[in-house]
């Protein structure tokens, strides 16, 4: 399956506000589709968490909306419920269309790359875990429900191992059969877990608390931001290369794109063009101020009116500053002198 990174290409892209409700998806790459809720609770100011759910063996998202929707409103999280290829999961078509679903949700709309989690019921609770720590997938978090067991022999991932929340009812035969096991798994292998058991529920039946909390479970993980900086074509790195700095425009036709860097930064600044390597737009500095003030600064000046955002991470602590510029404004300089709380 793809790196969630890369598949979730545009994330700092501003976008307008998404009406809230049910959008279906079609994934032309392997004919299948997805639908996407996004709760009118969302904060659409910044990168929202998702959660990508997958349904159960034989059936199809749809039975499931009306519990994932307010499950998703209860956590303030955006929802993705792909559909199979066949009757359960795992093809690599599979993978493709959860590949192609996650990227296309993210067209529209602004999507945490470290707030992506998976759920899902029965079969799809499995698949939502054996993805989670059999590729190097990056997500954040697992929610299962019902799920039968199926062996990890180790966690693909040597950076992190997603907390997983498992949901049985009593009644439920893989209660019995697989809950044990898996907690064994998860012991063994070193993955934080907890779970909610209960009494009297069947193998298709819950609370509508225990997928509430289940999704804010989900919604309250993060991947680890990476401790460095590595440099690309769009991605700065400043200040030993402990801060990036990313840059995502919009023109006042629509189009959207990222900076790109102007080869020859400094060590603490650095340059970024929109349109045109000769047409320099924005300049960047982050700056140690520990000694004057206790923070390190981020300084900017720029010569646009084109709707700009600007993000600046501090890679060890996964801690940003986020600096936005609307249509038509000319953008002001910038002397943030409280930036980030990073001094020893």
């Amino acid at each position: 399956m793809l790196g969630l990174l890369a598949v979730v290409s545009s994330l700092a892209v501003p976008h307008p506000p998404v009406a809230p409700g049910w959008q279906r998806i079609d994934v032309a790459a392997t004919g299948s589709y997805a639908d996407r809720y996004v709760p009118a609770s969302l904060d659409q100011s910044g990168p929202a968490p998702l959660v990508l759910f997958f349904h159960g063996a034989g059936s199809s998202p749809q039975p499931y909306r009306v519990y994932v929707a307010n499950a998703a409103e209860a956590a303030g999280s955006v929802a993705v419920l792909p559909k199979s290829e066949t009757l359960g999961w795992g093809t690599s078509e599979d993978a493709a269309t959860v590949a192609e679903s996650l990227r296309l949700a993210g067209e529209d709309l602004s999507i945490d790359p470290r707030r992506i989690a998976v759920a899902g019921h029965s079969a799809g609770g499995a698949y939502a875990y054996l993805l989670a720590y059999s590729t190097v997938s990056r997500y954040s978090g697992v929610f299962s429900l019902a799920a039968p067991y199926y062996p990890v022999g180790a966690v693909a991932d040597p950076a992190y191992s997603a907390p997983i929340r498992m949901y049985y009812g009593t009644q439920d035969p893989n209660y019995a059969g697989s809950y044990a096991a898996l907690v064994a798994q998860w012991q063994r292998l070193g993955v934080p877990w907890e779970s909610d058991v209960q009494a009297a529920y069947g193998h298709g039946s819950w609370p509508d608390t225990s997928l509430d909390d289940g999704f804010r479970f989900l919604a309250a993980q993060r991947y680890p931001a990476a401790a460095g900086c590595v440099p690309s074509d769009t991605r700065l790195c400043l200040n030993g290369g402990r801060y990036a700095v990313e840059v995502a425009w919009r023109d006042f036709e629509g189009k959207a794109g990222q900076g790109h860097v102007v080869p020859g930064a400094a060590a603490d600044s650095g340059l970024f063009w929109f349109f045109g390597p000769q047409n320099w737009e924005l300049l960047v500095k982050v700056l140690d101020g520990c000694a004057v003030n206790g923070h390190v600064w981020v300084f900017t000046a720029a010569t646009t009116t084109v709707e700009h955002t600007l993000v600046v991470t501090d890679t060890l602590t996964g801690a940003t500053a986020r600096y936005d510029n609307p249509a038509g404004r000319p953008a002001p300089a910038v002397t943030d002198t409280l930036a980030f709380a990073a001094c020893p």
